[in-house]
């Protein structure tokens, strides 16, 4: 098949998750596959009023060949993603009318989703809607009631929708009243890289010594990432335990908040921000860790979400603490060895029990996890799975 992928965010910067690990696989597999990003916040920002296209290896699986299409842009800011719906169109438009694509496959809701199925169907090319999160609820911006009503009209008209949750299906059809086809689909998780040993100890290059119990937290720093709630239990915990750490692998628009709640704390010496770090030596910092948290805060968003970072840590042998979010645990249920807590208030203590019990017992909580991780998270089941959905569609 030929595919097509839309997203509006960067498809070479951002933090790795499914959104490269479906294309990738797709192409390892004889599929033809395209990619139409936003290249959002850039490295080195690029301005051109004409739109590009180049060839690049895959960032999961570098054999992998992704033809990545950047349509213009004045750089990729803030600016930049209000202009970005009328500066891409006509690329987006080119590309799918006249790309000879079998499909399409929409991450895409405000930036470019809602243009694609519209043009789409009136050029007769199937789209398949995946649904991972809900767009007008990730930021409050000026435009969030627009974003609901494009995000209402991306699942109602998309010719098949694949949740990767039972829980952001229903909300998916309850949202917009969709009758059409809908199913879910398991993200894959590139289990191998993460199983891998840690091809050597950073600790000491972090300032971190073996003695230190680490609680270790990875991704973006979301305004619902419960983090600035973990930070301010930290004291507490360091009264009973002064070898209590925190790291934070990732960024974001939280950072700022939280480097200065740590200032305010003066918790300097068991705060660590390592920042964005590659995808190629993520297992030598969750190699470090004790125990992987997910504080996010339950609410629309969170709880008909999978995050990523989750199946990570379990294929990585790192004991989970989350909150307990219907989406999450409804994939994972009670059999996966996370540990599930209300609030984010309390996953800090519960990490910290964790943290503090013996190597057998973290150990036999690893081993769980990677047990359930490996039967339920495959790349070749899952992209197998999406495949055959991919094709009964187009």
């Amino acid at each position: 098949m030929k595919i097509l992928f839309i997203h509006e965010v960067n498809y070479t910067e951002k933090v790795i998750f499914e959104m490269h690990e479906f294309p990738e696989l797709l192409s390892l597999r004889g599929h033809d596959v395209s990619f139409f990003h936003f290249p959002e916040h850039p490295r080195v920002p690029r301005r051109s009023l004409r739109s590009s296209i180049r060839v690049i290896p895959g960032r999961v699986h570098p054999e992998a060949r992704i033809r990545l299409i950047t349509p213009p842009t004045l750089g990729g800011g803030s600016l930049d993603r209000y202009l970005a719906p009328l500066l891409g169109l006509p690329a987006l438009r080119r590309e799918i009318v006249h790309g000879g694509y079998d499909l399409i496959v929409l991450y895409a809701v405000p930036t470019t989703g809602w243009q694609t199925v519209s043009i789409a169907r009136r050029h007769d090319v199937p789209v398949v809607f995946r649904a991972l999160d809900v767009s007008h609820g990730i930021r409050d911006t000026p435009v969030t009631a627009l974003i609901k009503l494009a995000e209402r009209h991306v699942y109602r008209t998309a010719d098949s929708l694949s949740a990767n949750n039972p829980a952001m299906a229903r909300y998916c059809v309850e949202a917009s009243g969709r009758t059409g086809p809908t199913r879910v689909d398991i993200a894959p998780v590139d289990l191998s890289h993460f199983e891998r040993e840690a091809q050597s100890d950073i600790r000491p290059e972090l300032g971190l010594s073996a003695s230190d119990r680490v609680l270790l937290y990875m991704g973006t720093f979301f305004p619902f990432s419960g983090l600035d709630t973990v930070i301010r239990a930290l004291p507490s915990l360091i009264a009973r335990d002064p070898a209590v750490r925190l790291l934070l692998v990732g960024g974001g628009e939280l950072e700022g908040t939280l480097r200065a709640t740590v200032e305010e704390l003066s918790l300097e010496h068991h705060v660590i921000f390592t920042g964005v770090v590659p995808y190629s030596v993520l297992p030598e910092y969750l190699a470090v860790g004790d125990v992987g948290l997910n504080p996010f805060e339950p609410g629309l968003v969170t709880d008909i979400a999978i995050p990523h970072k989750v199946l990570q840590y379990m294929a990585a042998g790192l004991p989970v603490v989350s909150t307990d979010l219907e989406g999450l645990h409804g994939v994972l249920g009670d059999e996966s060895g996370v540990t599930f807590v209300t609030r984010p208030g309390e996953v800090a203590d519960a990490a910290y029990l964790i943290a503090a019990s013996d190597d057998a017992a973290r150990a036999a909580i690893a081993d769980r996890q990677r047990e359930f991780a490996d039967v339920t998270f495959s790349e070749e089941a899952a992209v197998a799975a999406f495949e055959e959905h991919l094709r009964t569609v187009g």
